[in-house]
């Protein structure tokens, strides 16, 4: 459960950093045109991974979905970081999304699956607070 506490506020807490940093970010990358598509890449590629992600984790299983989308987020967030200019940034951001898609969707389906009916809205909701 820490596991997917942390997953959960690491993809939360990401738009919040971002948003904080982008200024500074657009100004050392000069990129003010294309400064929307960091954060509209992110959450495109997130919205159209998460119902793939919900599927495959039917068929392959919760914990290796997990383990990949995690995987990739943490991988993506380490890329953005190394981006030498904005279009690259955006490519990494869509990296970083594809990766949350499978974070937010397998997350509730993983405590859907350990904990019974009178439990599970307590802990969806300590979940959501994380």
């Amino acid at each position: 459960m820490i596991a997917i506490f942390i997953a959960t506020f690491m993809t939360s807490v990401e738009i919040t950093i971002v948003t904080t940093a982008l200024p500074t970010i657009v100004s050392e990358l000069h990129g003010v045109a294309q400064q929307n598509w960091v954060f509209s890449m992110y959450l495109l590629t997130t919205a159209v991974t998460t119902l793939i992600y919900g599927k495959l984790s039917d068929l392959v299983g919760r914990k290796p979905i997990f383990l990949f989308g995690t995987s990739l987020f943490i991988i993506g967030s380490g890329l953005c970081g190394f981006a030498p200019n904005i279009i690259v940034l955006i490519i990494f951001r869509a990296v970083q999304g594809i990766g949350a898609g499978a974070v937010m969707p397998v997350t509730f389906t993983i405590i859907a699956d350990i904990f019974p009916l009178e439990k599970r809205a307590n802990v969806l909701a300590l979940n959501n607070t994380a």
